[in-house]
């Protein structure tokens, strides 16, 4: 038996000639999935407070911070060197500022689950967040490898007594860093 074509069974005004109708809905099917996939990606987890990042809305300006659909989010616990940004009055990069920015992207794209834990906003209207990847602070991680100062000691725990102990004892690896606190390298290049 022979199949029926569109023509024969008199579903052309249906479908079209050539089927467009029927490739605009797999487009907008394809579509809904897709979004729905993301909205999967960024829901809650079943744990307090703890958001998961979809990477694909990631954006990462320096070491300790991220942009993520549009809105910054600045890592609590730890302040990397500063890379060039003419926006924000920086036109050179402090030493090791490259470094700590690379550190930051390679760890969140080696990573099977990014996810984070905010704490308000600073003064600029960062997002404060603790990011995770795979379940460990970023922050941790860079203090550990020796590309940021850990900042707790100035700032307090920020309600994060566990992360801030890691954090704190991450430092102790590196008492000596080579590059000068940001903080300070700031407050000297910032053209206003």
């Amino acid at each position: 038996m022979q199949a029926l074509s569109a023509k024969q069974t008199g579903l052309t005004h249906i479908f079209g000639r050539n089927g467009e109708v029927m490739r605009v809905l797999a487009a907008c099917l394809s579509l809904i999935l897709l979004m729905l996939g993301a909205v999967y990606m960024c829901a809650a987890d079943e744990y307090a407070g703890e958001w998961r990042v979809f990477r694909l809305f990631l954006e990462i300006e320096d070491g300790d911070t991220v942009v993520y659909r549009g809105r910054h989010m600045r890592f609590l616990g730890v302040d990397t060197p500063e890379v060039r940004n003419p926006e924000l009055g920086f036109w050179v990069t402090q030493p090791y500022g490259s470094e700590a920015k690379e550190f930051t992207r390679r760890q969140i794209r080696q990573a099977g689950r990014v996810t984070y834990m905010q704490d308000g906003t600073d003064r600029y209207d960062r997002l404060l967040v603790h990011l995770f990847v795979d379940g460990y602070s970023l922050s941790v991680k860079i203090v550990e490898a020796g590309l940021g100062y850990e900042t707790v000691s100035v700032y307090g725990d920020n309600g994060f007594p566990e992360i801030t102990a890691m954090i704190l004892e991450a430092a102790k690896l590196h008492p000596e860093l080579p590059f000068e606190n940001p903080y300070l390298w700031r407050s000297r290049n910032r053209a206003r």
